[in-house]
């Protein structure tokens, strides 16, 4: 019996420490994120089932490791259990240590189990210690008790309202299309003439010629979990709600479930009742839903538990609410997979081609429902739809992070540019759309509602996403188009028109009498007087009255500042004429004229790109990158033209990244292009005694690689200039974060440092079944990186190449190794993801 209190009171001591280890650092993260649980589509019973998870089968399964040694003997399993209590009073001493003291994670991590042997022999030694772990045991309650009932998160598990009995019996009929854009100014539509442009925005224009178009109005909040609920309810948002039903009850979705079908395509919110959502809405099943979280939450723990340079080569988890790991998986082969990759879309241009095929006849009304992230970043479309980009999040000149533009304009002007090159893509979805509605001839009976959720800004040393008082239209100004059923004569008003208004003007124009007080008003109803004070609801919790007179010219700045840099579409290519002396842009350089050779040298970012473009493809190179290594550095920026098979197709300029290289890129028209081989070239462009004069720079000549073995299985890279480079496990460190194959393209992505001399590396060299294959360099920013690592100099140290998938085609079972090169002479090969399946064959 004494033994059997023993192994109860061991047992209970196991799940005290696993619940401090591991259950409430998570429980405290997650509560403080419950968007976490809504973006996923949580249901109660994953919150439910991820406690029992955290605070009983886990440490159950510790406990089992236990009984089994138990077999062997008593003292088998009291060592093993003291060897348990060690590991998770190490982990319990970790993020403590990581959090008082400044140290490599390593003399952290050694700390911190020197801690933990240290308590776990005091534990073991006295039996107050073992007492006190004992009455400890109430955190086994009171950890899950107060994730459950006293934190956001429990609006996630009781619902607490039955919505059957609040959906309203309507007798409209009219289908009802509505789509809220992410990140969408207004003023990115407008011309000269605060019109829609009708010539890069066609689609957008046809509309506004059917609809109402409310060219003044705004959002109440500059975040998208409080935007979309207003939007929906026709009220202020709580700024402490999260977006759910139960949050949210009294919606468009309830308005109009008594009588509608409903299909809805939510991306970052959960407001539709799960019990209205339409066949088009595919929840994953229990079993899927609980892997993806767990391996989220897996990747989440070791990010809070570990030292930041324990981390850098784990998933990113601060640009998302889920999918953390997904990027670190490995395409499973590269045979056999042409047709499919060429079958591939980005999620967000298949989220709305879904979208419009969902729309169909149907004998019932149906409400359709889009909230995607577009034009949102990333900006990766030209307005055809094709991809250029594969950086991602990574923007030149903006700290994502912060959300904050730097102070070189140049980088914010090309910025600039993208974002309106994805509205033009955007256009072409509206376009798509509209077209489905016309073919089944539901055009005319529909109500269509496109808004957005709020703006962004591009003004250098400023706030991407706050409201800037001196500018309020880049945040607050949204588009609203409201086509009313059997409407044919477009209606432009400047009203002031809240987006908490959408709601009632949707009922106003069904005929529907809400059964719930809103904050909102109909926008047609033109009997109330209007004000010009606006509620902007800040992420903080903090209502800020701003004021807002619609015809306050200042308020304009940002399109002002768009029309001087790109014009509207009445100039021609006006999205890529942009930067210094770009009346050259169209011309051939022959024309142009060459009149020298510079004493500086160009490297071409992805020059393999460019041997073999397919301009019908998914994806065409029309972001064009590089450095310049300029021997007589002056420190100025250079004017480059860049050109296109004897063409010059942009101009841009150069910005310092280390002591003497200068980087620059520019976007090209996708008609540049032909099938097969392009020409590159770049040439500095400065104006002399009044005449624009254009050298030619010099390209630097690819290097070429090969992999050697010597003695004892020492492996040399050896340079095709005849230099040896010995291979030394550990030199560099670095991390490929993913390899996968996805558009026609091969993409590899991670980073790579020599950490030791705070140095980039010189180079990355990926080589395939031993032959090289291609060579780039480290240049997206790694925060996760210089955090790690805390030096600043390793910032820039992440790659992502995308490599022609065609290159790979005949080649069986790859082996594919990558390699970073340092500047001294060194070379190390890089760690790889779980699951790599390109790895070196046994």
């Amino acid at each position: 019996m004494k033994q059997q209190n023993v192994f109860f009171i061991d047992t209970l001591h196991i799940f005290v420490l696993f619940s401090f280890a591991v259950a409430q650092p998570l429980f405290g993260l997650l509560s403080r994120n419950a968007e976490f649980f809504v973006a996923r589509h949580s249901e109660p019973v994953d919150v439910i089932f991820l406690i029992l998870i955290l605070c009983a089968l886990l440490p159950a399964l510790v406990v089992l490791i236990e009984v089994v040694a138990g077999l062997f003997g008593q003292h088998a399993r009291k060592g093993v259990h003291s060897f348990m209590v060690a590991i998770l009073l190490t982990v319990i001493a970790l993020p403590v240590l990581n959090k008082i003291l400044e140290l490599p994670g390593a003399a952290i991590l050694v700390g911190a189990a020197i801690l933990g042997v240290t308590a776990t022999i005091t534990y073991v030694r006295f039996h107050a210690v073992r007492m006190f772990m004992t009455v400890l045991s109430l955190s086994l309650l009171i950890f899950p008790g107060l994730f459950l009932f006293n934190s956001p998160v429990s609006k996630v598990v009781f619902t607490g309202e039955d919505f059957s009995g609040i959906y309203t019996k309507v007798d409209a009929t009219a289908p009802v299309i509505m789509i809220v854009f992410d990140e969408f100014p207004v003023t990115s539509l407008m011309d000269e003439h605060r019109q829609i442009d009708p010539i890069r925005y066609p689609n957008f224009a046809a509309l506004a010629r059917d609809a109402y178009w409310f060219s003044n109005a705004t959002t109440v909040t500059e975040s998208t979990l409080l935007s979309i609920p207003a939007i929906l309810s026709g009220s202020y948002p709580d700024p402490y709600s999260i977006p759910t039903a139960a949050e949210h009850p009294h919606t468009l979705f309830t308005l109009l479930g008594g009588s509608y079908e409903i299909k809805e395509f939510e991306s970052h919110t959960l407001i539709c009742p799960e019990t209205l959502s339409g066949d088009e809405k595919r929840y994953q099943t229990f079993v899927q839903r609980m892997y993806s979280m767990l391996l989220d939450l897996s990747a989440v723990y070791f990010h809070v538990a570990l030292p930041p340079d324990l981390t850098a080569g784990l998933p990113v988890v601060t640009q998302t609410w889920k999918n953390f790991s997904s990027k670190a998986k490995a395409s499973s082969t590269m045979n056999n997979v042409l047709d499919r990759a060429r079958a591939s879309y980005k999620d967000r241009a298949e989220i709305f081609a879904k979208f419009v095929e969902s729309i169909t006849i149907s004998d019932k009304p149906t409400l359709y429902f889009l909230q995607i992230i577009l034009p949102h970043v990333p900006w990766e479309h030209l307005p055809s739809g094709k991809v250029y980009s594969e950086t991602g999040m990574q923007i030149p000149g903006l700290n994502i992070k912060k959300e904050l533009w730097g102070e070189n304009d140049w980088l914010v002007i090309q910025g600039y540019q993208r974002h309106l090159l994805q509205v033009g893509f955007v256009d072409k979805l509206v376009g798509d759309l509209l077209a489905k509605l016309k073919a089944l001839n539901l055009y005319d009976q529909s109500l269509i509602v496109i808004t957005a959720d709020h703006g962004v800004n591009f003004w250098s040393n400023k706030s991407r996403r706050g409201v800037l008082k001196e500018d309020l239209m880049g945040i607050l100004g949204v588009p609203l188009f409201i086509k009313a059923p059997n409407q044919h004569e477009g209606i432009i008003s400047d009203r002031n028109v809240k987006t908490i208004d959408i709601l009632p003007t949707i009922a106003d124009m069904l005929d529907i009498r809400l059964p719930w007080p809103v904050d909102g008003h109909s926008a047609l109803n033109h009997l109330l007087p209007e004000g010009i004070e606006n509620v902007i609801l800040i992420r903080k919790g903090v209502s800020e009255p701003i004021m807002f007179e619609r015809n306050l010219a200042t308020q304009y700045d940002t399109l002002e500042r768009k029309l001087a840099l790109f014009g509207s579409g009445a100039k021609a290519d006006g999205l890529f004429k942009i930067g210094p002396y770009n009346n050259l842009v169209g011309h051939a350089v022959n024309e142009a004229g060459v009149e020298n050779e510079a004493d500086v040298v160009i490297e071409l970012d992805r020059a393999k790109l460019y041997e073999r473009v397919d301009p019908e493809g998914a994806f065409v190179p029309a972001q064009i990158t590089g450095r310049i290594f300029n021997k007589v550095d002056t420190g100025d920026p250079l004017n480059l033209a860049v050109a296109v098979n004897g063409t010059i197709r942009a101009m841009t300029r150069t910005y310092p990244q280390e002591e003497d290289i200068h980087e620059w890129s520019a976007i090209v028209p996708e008609t540049s292009f032909m099938a097969g081989k392009n020409d590159i070239e770049i040439f500095i462009v400065s104006l002399v005694t009044g005449k624009l004069c254009l050298s030619r720079t010099q390209s630097q000549s690819a290097v070429a690689f090969s992999l050697a073995s010597g003695a004892q299985g020492r492996e040399t890279i050896i340079t095709s200039d005849g230099k040896s480079i010995p291979v030394i496990s550990g030199a560099l460190h670095g991390f490929l974060d993913r390899a996968g194959v996805s558009n026609d393209r091969v993409k590899f992505s991670g980073w790579a440092a020599d950490v030791r001399n705070s140095e980039l590396p010189g180079a990355i060299v990926i080589f395939v079944n031993e032959k090289f294959f291609y060579s780039g360099r480290t240049y997206t920013e790694r925060p996760d990186v210089v955090k790690a690592y805390s030096d600043a100099s390793l910032q820039r140290s992440g790659f992502a190449y995308a490599l022609l998938l065609e290159d790979f085609k005949g080649i069986n079972n790859p082996e594919v190794r990558v390699f970073a090169l340092s500047k001294k002479g060194i070379a190390s090969e890089l760690h790889y993801p779980k699951g790599y399946k390109w790895g070196r064959k046994s």
